[in-house]
């Protein structure tokens, strides 16, 4: 019997468009405080430099499985620079990395607002999300502020943790947080690498949610592929749990 189903957060319970409207602003942020301390960038290499970083970013998420705080992957783009920021603008810069989700924000994936608490009336929910500058205190304001936080009984955090997905210990962990086994559990989320095969190797059901993204929906070993919120009360009710 299925009792737990958790969610990836990122083109699953949020979709975004506005991403190329963040990077601008960290661009300018950024070009701003090394102003301030005479050394100015070519657009260029501001560019280049906080695409560095997110180079890095990505490296150790695939590479250790976890996801770096926005101090490190700021540090690895300013060490592209050759530049260093006092202690009070770094912390300033990172706060504003961190935060600037809340003031550009994703959009709910429709019909996730409708679905969630329908969902939580029949099983235990959990958020199961690798971070990126955001940590896990502003992504759970971002839950709040639309209305999308009380159906969850635990989030999960990679930030938080030091683990990131697929690693099996981050959903061994959640499905003890929601004291299921891992045979009447399944995972909502959009990534072959992360999501599927993480959720699976945990022994896990594994739900596809291609609606906002489908780039691995070829290569799925998914369950079950879902491509509109609203469909999951239904399907999830089909699934079969493994020794059921």
């Amino acid at each position: 019997m299925l009792r737990a189903v958790t969610f990836d957060f990122w083109s699953t319970l949020f979709t975004d468009h506005r991403g190329r409207e963040r990077e601008r602003r960290r661009k300018d942020w950024l070009r701003a405080e090394l102003e301030a301390i005479g050394s100015p960038p070519s657009d260029v290499r501001l560019t280049d430099a906080l695409a560095s970083g997110f180079e890095y970013f990505e490296r150790v998420w695939r590479d250790e499985q976890r996801t770096p705080l926005a101090t490190e992957t700021l540090g690895a783009t300013l060490a592209t620079l050759g530049v260093r920021l006092a202690d009070d603008a770094f912390g300033r810069t990172v706060e504003y990395f961190e935060r600037l989700i809340l003031d550009v924000p994703p959009e709910p994936t429709p019909g996730a607002l409708g679905a969630l608490p329908a969902l939580a009336e029949r099983y235990k929910l959990a958020v199961v999300c690798d971070t990126g500058y955001s940590p896990g205190s502003v992504l759970t304001e971002l839950l709040a502020r639309n209305g999308i936080l009380e159906p969850f009984t635990y989030l999960y955090f990679s930030n938080e943790h030091g683990m990131s997905k697929p690693d099996v210990r981050v959903f061994k962990h959640t499905l003890g947080q929601l004291d299921v086994r891992a045979g009447e559990a399944a995972h909502v989320g959009d990534m072959q690498r992360t999501d599927i095969a993480g959720a699976q190797a945990a022994g896990m059901m594994a739900v596809h949610f291609v609606g906002a993204n489908d780039r691995d929906a070829q290569r799925s070993t998914a369950d079950l592929l879902v491509r509109h919120f609203d469909e999951l009360p239904t399907l999830l009710g089909g699934l079969v749990c493994p020794g059921c």
